[in-house]
């Protein structure tokens, strides 16, 4: 019988992967694409291991293997149970720590028990089990060559817009060559449009090649539906315009302490090909930004500036 449901429990936290046809998604995030791989190495490692050696059969010494009531809040074990197709429990293991084999005996493994029984072993495989959404996904959002980023345009509610544009830097003469030479090029920078002014300057002069660094890379920790674009006050939205690429618009609000992004994408041409991709890939769907990544990117004027000496 095939198994048609894996889910994973610790604590208050859960995540239900379900199999339709080939591929596995998460139920309880909207049925987002799951990363089958990730599936397929925990099903893999449960078939083939081996119960090794047999450890504790006392309660009050679980928590030392990790492997206490994972309906505990504070629980490190994880309970993972395989259903088939119809909802029938098809097995059900509790999951503690890993234990690493550094000395060579062949003694590496997982600590894990069956619920209802005492009994603690070492199983012979290395097993994956979280019980956090973000590590069954494909983490990567948006991938984009920051060298080829030509403008950003960063709107907050409540802030004047933050521009950055491309510009060449001053050309430099030849020197050192009698015959006479057009100018070096120089490389284009990034960097602020109408801003600093006179009696501020920018703390870190690399500060727009940061937040483009930061834009080129976005991974999320957490994936939701979204029904409509958000709208409204309180979205704060970036434009990314790169040389060759698509146009990509994010919209990011604050949902409590979270910041949540969404994506669209056009382009023509070349462009349109990756832009229809992106928009495939994260139409409908909502991201949680890491507060790192939301702090690069959302740049008020304030926090680049500093007082001109």
């Amino acid at each position: 019988t095939h198994i048609g449901t894996v889910e994973v429990r610790q604590g208050d936290n859960a995540v239900i992967l379900e199999r339709a046809g080939g591929s596995w998604s998460l139920k309880n995030r909207g049925n987002y694409p799951a990363d089958a791989s990730k599936v397929r190495n925990l099903l893999v490692g449960l078939a083939e291991a081996d119960l090794v050696e047999s450890k504790t059969r006392r309660p009050d010494r679980y928590a030392a293997l990790e492997l206490e009531d994972p309906a505990d809040k504070s629980a490190k074990s994880r309970i993972v149970r395989l259903l088939g197709a119809k909802g029938n429990v098809m097995g059900e293991v509790v999951i503690g720590k890993k234990r690493l084999d550094l000395l060579g005996t062949g003694k590496s493994g997982t600590y894990v028990r069956r619920p209802g029984d005492p009994q603690t072993w070492r199983a012979s495989a290395e097993l994956d089990a979280s019980a956090a959404a973000k590590d069954w996904l494909k983490t990567s959002v948006l991938t984009t060559d920051a060298a080829k980023i030509n403008r950003v345009t960063i709107e907050i509610p409540g802030e004047q817009p933050l521009r950055i544009e491309r510009q060449a830097a001053p050309a430099k003469d030849a020197k050192d060559n009698k015959q006479s030479a057009a100018p070096e090029p120089a490389a284009a920078k990034l960097q602020f449009v109408g801003f600093p002014t006179a009696d501020k300057k920018l703390k870190d002069a690399g500060a727009a090649e940061s937040i483009a660094r930061a834009l080129a890379s976005i991974d999320m920790e957490d994936v939701r539906k979204l029904d409509a674009p958000p709208a409204g006050a309180a979205i704060s939205t970036v434009k990314i315009e790169s040389a060759d690429g698509p146009a990509t618009t994010l919209r990011v609000r604050k949902d409590g302490d979270a910041q949540w992004l969404s994506i669209s994408a056009s382009g023509e041409g070349e462009a349109k090909k990756a832009a229809d991709e992106i928009n495939q890939r994260t139409q409908g769907w909502e991201f949680k930004l890491p507060s790192s990544k939301a702090d690069q990117i959302l740049k008020k004027r304030a926090e680049l500036l500093e007082a001109a000496s």
